[in-house]
């Protein structure tokens, strides 16, 4: 994970006027919390993973140790957060649910920081709780313990698929597709070192999941298709520095973000990959962005010096702001409860979302009013 430790300092001129985010719920992790994931499928929508990376130091001559957990919670209107699972695992690195369900299942993908991607499903335990399950894993470097994945997406997001493909980006510079089929990942391809430096961030177009993107450390955006082969089609630099989040529109057909560490999150139309149709200045590195899940309007956006921002697409501003985290805010995102479910739990607001930090090891869940 980079490096970044500055604080901000919640001046007043930084934050937007029309602050909404409410705290709902709190949660201190033992490790460093970097990723948070809300469960998509229906009535499991009060589900969400938080993920955890923690650096020991061994002795000295020997490698540091990336250990990790994962966090699995939910929340109920009567009893608040809960704590169902806490899975051991090597560092976290990204997660992301599967949108639908296969052959009735609710599927999980895990990438660490020992080149691996795990595959989970969500089942209940023998105490009328939830847990997840690991059903398979796929390695991919056995001779380089110091490789790290450090992203995954999911080709099925808008598209249903009983055999869908996950792309992975890794530490190296270099980009993977797998496909899961009857429960087993299978490596289909492997882009090797594209990417000069870590390849932050990876991602499918949903429209059409044979066009994939990454992002990498080099500043370079690349756009694939796989219909041509594991060359770029694209190569884009217009980020002034690394490029960590991709997150394609589900609604808006050519709409994709990105988020870099050069404080600005662009929004594009892939009909024009040369420039960008705007930019937006955010207090801070991006970590993450992620379009709502209702009207794909609004990206929510981690800030890397301690902020959780919401984005209105329409005016390309921020709307909105969440300073409850003191600094390295990896972790975002919006929950799938309709309005209705949303307003069971206390304080005001329409929307919740969840965010997690780094060294201050806090996970958040929170409300806002947010015009969906």
């Amino acid at each position: 994970m980079t490096s970044y430790v500055k604080l901000h300092d919640n001046s007043e001129e930084d934050l937007p006027r029309n602050v909404s985010f409410k705290t709902v719920y709190k949660w201190k992790t033992d490790f460093n919390a970097d990723s948070v994931e809300w469960c998509p499928c229906e009535n499991f929508q009060n589900i969400f993973v938080c993920g955890n990376y923690q650096l020991l130091s061994k002795p000295e001559g020997s490698d540091k140790k990336r250990i990790g957990r994962i966090l699995l919670f939910s929340i109920n209107e009567d009893t608040g957060l809960k704590l169902e699972q806490e899975y051991e695992t090597a560092a976290v690195l990204d997660q992301k649910w599967c949108h639908h369900k296969i052959d009735d299942d609710i599927l999980l993908g895990v990438v660490n920081a020992k080149a691996k991607l795990k595959i989970f499903k969500l089942e209940k335990d023998n105490k009328d709780g939830l847990k997840l399950r690991k059903i398979d894993s796929f390695k991919f470097a056995f001779e380089d313990d110091e490789l790290l994945i450090l992203s995954l997406d999911w080709s099925s997001n808008k598209y249903y698929s009983n055999e869908p493909e996950i792309v992975c980006s890794d530490s190296k510079g270099s980009v993977h597709i797998l496909r899961w089929v009857e429960n087993h990942l299978t490596l289909k391809t492997s882009v090797v070192k594209f990417h000069e430096f870590e390849t932050w961030i990876a991602g499918f177009y949903y429209w059409d999941s044979n066009v994939y993107f990454s992002g990498g450390d080099d500043c370079i955006f690349y756009k694939y298709d796989q219909r041509v082969g594991t060359e770029a089609i694209a190569k884009n630099r217009s980020h002034e520095a690394g490029v960590t989040s991709l997150h394609s529109n589900i609604s808006k057909e050519y709409t994709i973000a990105s988020g870099s560490y050069d404080e600005n999150v662009r929004i594009w139309d892939l009909r024009n990959f040369k420039c960008p149709r705007a930019e937006i200045k955010i207090p801070g590195p991006v970590w993450r962005v992620k379009w709502d899940p209702f009207t794909q309007n609004h990206l929510l956006v981690a800030g890397m010096l301690g902020g959780a921002h919401v984005i209105s697409e329409n005016s390309s501003t921020i709307i909105d702001s969440f300073y409850e985290h003191e600094n390295l805010v990896y972790g975002v995102d919006w929950c799938f409860m309709n309005e209705k479910s949303v307003e069971k739990y206390p304080n005001e607001g329409n929307v919740m979302v969840a965010s997690c930090s780094f060294y201050d090891n806090l996970l958040c869940v929170a409300k806002l009013n947010c015009g969906i």
